[in-house]
């Protein structure tokens, strides 16, 4: 079975979220997980999408009481549909390519993957299911995208982040 793949903009962002169909046609008590999967240095959200299909595949065979997946992919900093600076991307000396600036422009393509994560576990319930909370956010990556998931699980400024929400008032890590 194929698995949706649903584009919709949050806050300027076009975010390509899969499984998203599927989960709308389960009851309306089912559990969800949202996982961000971000993409590599000089690629884009697209280099995502055989991953993403392929863990929601493993909502085929869950039990009813366990979490639907859903996958977010998106065009991190300067990547994509986000490309401003081509040379930015580039190492200190990569084949013709030279940026004395690398160090500084991972970084702060790292730093802003991360905030935006967060920014968009604050936000992303309402644009997904209006009134569906996600018991688990989580994210992977590669290369870029490796940093950009370690630094944001790191910073857990959201405190839903790595959790699973029972409800409002109670909280229990998993």
């Amino acid at each position: 079975m194929a698995t949706s793949k649903t584009d919709i903009v949050v806050c300027g962002l076009t975010l390509t979220v899969y499984g998203l169909e599927e989960y709308k046609q389960l009851p309306k008590n089912t559990p969800v997980a949202v996982l961000f999967a971000i993409h590599g240095r000089l690629q884009e959200k697209g280099r995502m999408q055989p991953i993403a299909e392929s863990l929601c595949q493993l909502n085929t065979s869950r039990a009813a009481d366990q979490r639907h997946l859903i996958v977010v992919a998106y065009d991190q900093l300067n990547h994509g549909t986000r490309l401003v600076e081509k040379r930015a991307n580039f190492s200190w000396k990569e084949g013709k390519h030279q940026n004395a600036s690398h160090a500084m422009d991972m970084w702060r393509m790292i730093r802003s993957g991360a905030n935006t994560i967060s920014e968009l576990i604050d936000v992303l319930e309402h644009y997904l299911f209006d009134t569906r909370p996600v018991q688990l956010w989580g994210c992977l990556g590669f290369s870029l995208g490796g940093h950009i998931a370690f630094l944001a699980g790191a910073n857990g400024k959201n405190s839903e982040w790595g959790r699973k929400k029972q409800d409002k008032k109670k909280r229990v890590q998993t």
